[in-house]
């Protein structure tokens, strides 16, 4: 586990100072990202069949609940158990009874913690995810009736939302390693390469620059000819990025093979010019609804470029970390801007060779807006 021990006792500290406020008595974690989030055991996302459960009483000593797999590797290959946590409760494997609904053994520590009349926080609302059955959560439900159920997602969000400098430093290296592999690819690529050799040429550049071994190809985009193959005047567009220690790199660089033309620099440098833009106004205590609407603005007075955020909803950006996050910044979310955050602006437009979705990441510190994503130009690339 690289994770420093210091991160695991804040990440606590500010659940609790959350669930404290909240009037929580204790906190089932089940999502995965959450789970990994608070224990540093990892949960791969194909794993359905097994449930992985942290328990965070307000005052007494967490636990967790796993299979048995993390533990039998740890044994047989001398190596730690994958996390901090020290009252593990670990089932055999799946399915272990012939019962519809699970008993994963939540119950049984909830008891021991003294929290059976409690108020519980658990992933029941919006960007949120309940790693449980619907069946195997109607059942704990009827063996605590005495215990009431609220949404955990004010508290998970409250820790998650606010990184810590490891978690920004985190971030920080995978746009490193991103950057570093894709323009490696650019100079590389040439007229006639597929979009499947340009990904896994990406693949093998993540991994030689120490990218987590589960990080996933870019989206590679703008082939027009056969078999998905680059020609003259088309536009590779590149999209995502690498994980480094579970945390993502998401921004967009593109580049034309062959001489741009005066349209493809004019729509490449313009929409530059507006997220900039955006950039200088990411500072604590700006609404995101409120950068929505600015980019509404400056691209209204582009009626040449057809605006892909045309509803509301359409959102110019959103949070990241382990995932993609909230907020996202779109005219519904009210989300203001907190230093510590860490977002992917990216207002678009449909061109004809297709999306112009000039994207960073930032964090946002007290002065305003910091790049993480400044390691790779964004200029538009030309490709001989």
């Amino acid at each position: 586990m690289n994770i420093p021990q210091t991160e695991f006792d804040h990440r606590i500290a500010r659940a609790r100072e959350k669930m404290r406020e909240m009037e929580m008595d204790g906190l089932i974690v089940t999502d995965p990202l959450n789970f990994q989030y608070f224990t540093g055991q990892p949960t791969p996302p194909w794993m359905k069949s097994r449930a992985s459960i942290f328990i965070l009483p307000l005052e007494s000593e967490p636990a967790l609940i796993s299979w048995s797999g993390p533990g039998m590797f740890a044994r047989l290959y001398q190596r730690d158990y994958p996390s901090w946590v020290a009252d593990r409760h670990i089932y055999p494997d799946v399915p272990f009874s012939r019962d519809e609904a699970v008993d994963w053994g939540i119950r049984a520590v909830i008891e021991d913690r003294g929290l059976s009349r409690s108020r519980l926080g658990i992933e029941l609302g919006r960007e949120t995810w309940l790693g449980l059955s619907y069946v195997d959560f109607e059942r704990l439900k009827s063996e605590l009736p005495q215990a009431s159920f609220v949404d955990s997602g004010p508290v998970t969000w409250f820790c998650r939302l606010i990184k810590s400098e490891w978690e920004i430093d985190c971030l920080r290296r995978a746009c490193i390693i991103g950057g570093r592999a894709w323009d490696q690819v650019f100079d590389e690529v040439k007229a006639g390469d597929d979009i499947r050799s340009v990904q896994t040429r990406i693949l093998k550049a993540y991994m030689n620059e120490g990218a987590d071994l589960n990080s996933g190809p870019p989206i590679c985009l703008g082939a027009t000819g056969p078999q998905n193959t680059f020609q003259q005047g088309d536009i590779l567009y590149l999209d995502g990025g690498p994980r480094y220690l579970g945390y993502r790199m998401d921004y967009t660089r593109r580049g034309v093979f062959g001489a741009p033309s005066q349209r493809q620099l004019d729509e490449h440098n313009g929409m530059w010019n507006i997220l900039f833009e955006v950039i200088e106004r990411m500072k604590p205590g700006v609404a995101v609804k409120d950068l929505f609407e600015f980019s509404q603005k400056k691209l209204s007075q582009r009626s040449e470029w057809k605006n892909y955020s045309t509803h509301p909803a359409l959102r110019i950006g959103h949070g990241i970390g382990l995932e993609n996050e909230p907020p996202s910044m779109s005219a519904f979310d009210d989300m203001v801007l907190q230093e510590g955050m860490v977002l992917t602006p990216e207002p678009k437009i449909e061109s004809v060779d297709g999306l112009v979705n000039p994207e960073e990441q930032v964090v946002i510190r007290a002065h305003g807006a910091e790049l993480l994503s400044d390691c790779s130009d964004y200029k538009l690339r030309i490709i001989e």
